[in-house]
């Protein structure tokens, strides 16, 4: 092979994982940022404030299309950090929230050592519970949330800061199955505009989660949750680009309760199969304070 043609070849993989890394993202990372966590079906009571500081790290070598491994070697790493403020309020009767989420993040991948690092795009939210039976422990929640290009790197490909505007609607079941063991059901569709930077155009996406917690104490929590994804295609001007997701991924959670205002949180999450881009796996620390 010429040295031509191996540059080629080298743009050729950095154009497919850079569109496998922004396909990625809101299966991902963003994922512990808008969806509850294990246990966060449970509403606080209306009239107080909930601060949530995220920090997470993220890592991926493996590259997927059709589910079919198409590269080694990404050296993908991301560092991100999230601030979610969330107030709790009652509307008709029932228990609603209002949510703002600001995050940022840096990255590097084996195509760019330099790295990419600067704010997120903003993201606002409300959640609602139509049932909320402390005495059963079932609880029914609605959500959704919009992502806003608020972005100043919007467009250059900082996986928090895509240049488009993102709607997620989700739907939420607890339920308490034992004395110490709880289960949650989600379903969730994230829908896009188009990337205004690159026209590129992504199909929905669908999401199924369930939650299934051990509470030894009522202050600590133990919990396995599972993932699956599915959509996400993307194309351009009618010309695919990356096929449909089909993923799965699981995470591992533990939650401490230091006091009535204070919650630690660490979690490890891993793709286990992956039909379109990336196979992360990574660490999460959450810290939650009640006001």
């Amino acid at each position: 092979m010429s040295d031509q043609e191996r540059r080629r070849a080298g743009r050729g993989r950095a154009g497919i994982c850079a569109l496998a890394l922004a396909a990625a993202w809101p299966g991902g990372a963003a994922w512990a940022m808008s969806a509850p966590d294990p246990g966060d079906i449970q509403p606080a009571p209306p009239g107080m404030d909930v601060l949530l500081l995220y920090g997470q790290h993220l890592r991926g070598d493996r590259v997927y299309a059709d589910g079919k491994r198409a590269f080694d070697g990404l050296d993908f790493r991301a560092d991100v950090l999230v601030a979610r403020y969330v107030h709790f309020f009652a509307l008709a009767g029932k228990t609603t929230t209002f949510e703002v989420i600001s995050m940022g993040n840096r990255q590097r991948d084996a195509f760019d050592r330099d790295g990419l690092s600067g704010m997120g795009n903003l993201v606002v939210g409300t959640s609602w519970w139509p049932k909320a039976d402390e005495s059963r422990g079932r609880y029914l929640t609605f959500a959704a949330y919009l992502s806003l290009p608020t972005s100043p790197r919007a467009g250059e490909g900082l996986i928090t800061g895509e240049d488009r505007y993102t709607l997620e609607l989700q739907g939420g079941y607890m339920t308490k199955l034992a004395e110490r063991w709880t289960a949650e059901f989600m379903g969730q569709a994230e829908f896009y505009t188009h990337d205004d930077s690159s026209r590129v155009h992504r199909a929905p996406m669908y999401r199924a989660v369930a939650h299934l917690s051990y509470n030894p104490t009522p202050e600590t929590r133990f919990a396995l949750s599972a993932r699956q994804s599915f959509g996400a295609r993307e194309s351009l001007h009618g010309e695919r680009l990356l096929g449909n997701k089909n993923d799965t991924n699981l995470t591992l959670t533990w939650a401490q309760q230091l006091n009535d205002k204070v919650q630690v949180q660490l979690q490890y999450t891993r793709d286990l199969s992956v039909r379109e881009g990336p196979q992360i796996d990574g660490v999460q620390g959450r810290l939650a304070l009640a006001f």
